[in-house]
């Protein structure tokens, strides 16, 4: 069985609309589908936003169901200099828990953090996505919204991208033994921000990523 990692619905609903024999279930408050896409035993998985839910959906999913692969997938945000444009698939190498230790800078800048305290994981990539874009993703506890502070992650771990999930799954996946892929859609370039991405935004770039993924049975294999 391969489990499917998604944040929000959203994120995940042409997947849904697709899987074949459909059952619906919510362990510990978080929702799972079961189903098939083509010969395949797909768990559907929408763990809700950030570290905390993604740990969670990964255990009880790892725990309670025959889970052989997983794949984690949504929308990132990427940094200036990736060479990304909004629409862009984006693979992981790794994932790097970013954001933990000291801030005592809020602006950024290269003293951003007095101390970094960070764990880094590696990913699963099939031969399939071997010519998309790969670089090492990011996982952050709150969007970044400053350009200056961009600038800072992108140069310090050498990044193309954020999201707020990956590393947690990848960690996950490390304890019980079961490559975990990470495939992302680019749904803006991370700049000076004021507000959140409007879900037309969102929605462009979930679509975007799942019909890549429905379009790659080889991802399956």
């Amino acid at each position: 069985m391969i489990a499917l990692f998604f944040a929000t619905p959203i994120e995940c609903e042409i997947i849904f609309d697709r899987l074949k024999n459909k059952s619906s279930f919510v362990l510990k408050k978080v929702s799972f589908i079961k189903g098939k896409i083509q010969k395949h035993e797909i768990l559907l998985c929408i763990s809700g936003i950030g570290k905390i839910n993604a740990s969670i959906a990964s255990i009880l999913a790892f725990e309670n169901f025959p889970i052989n692969k997983a794949i984690i997938s949504g929308i990132a945000g990427a940094y200036p200099s990736s060479g990304l444009d909004i629409g862009d698939i984006a693979v992981a190498e790794k994932e790097i828990e970013a954001d933990q230790g000291l801030l005592i800078n809020c602006e950024t800048g290269e003293n951003s953090f007095l101390f970094m305290d960070y764990q880094e994981f590696p990913l699963h990539i099939p031969t399939s996505l071997q010519n998309y874009k790969k670089g090492t993703f990011l996982t952050v506890s709150a969007c970044t919204g400053n350009l200056k502070r961009a600038n800072f992650l992108e140069k310090k771990f050498g990044a193309i991208c954020e999201n707020m999930e990956g590393a947690a799954i990848a960690k996950v996946g490390q304890l019980y033994n079961i490559p975990v892929t990470e495939i992302r859609s680019i749904s803006n370039i991370v700049t000076d921000r004021t507000e959140l991405l409007i879900t037309k935004e969102v929605k462009n770039a979930a679509e975007i990523v799942q019909k890549f993924i429905l379009e790659n049975p080889l991802l399956f294999e």
